[in-house]
């Protein structure tokens, strides 16, 4: 995985496959670089809440996959 400002230089041309992370990593990864290469980072933790998602039901229903994904998007602040 590769955020650009904190590890991108390690991107080498022989890689077939590149992430660009996500949301929150591109959020947080230059913040933690930051702090770390000033201070030291020994342990972090890290919560993202997003209020609803494109794959969030809008009304209380089953869900295939869990019984999270079955909870009304607008109803739930669900952690992911």
């Amino acid at each position: 995985m590769f955020v650009c400002g904190v590890n991108e230089k390690e991107y080498k041309s022989d890689i077939d496959i590149v992430s660009n992370a996500s949301c929150t990593t591109n959020y947080l990864a230059p913040l933690g670089k930051v702090i770390n290469d000033r201070f030291g980072i020994v342990e972090g933790l890290m919560t993202t809440v997003h209020a609803m998602t494109a794959t969030q039901k809008t009304v209380e229903c089953p869900s295939s996959k869990d019984w999270i994904g079955g909870r009304a998007a607008s109803f739930n602040i669900i952690p992911s």
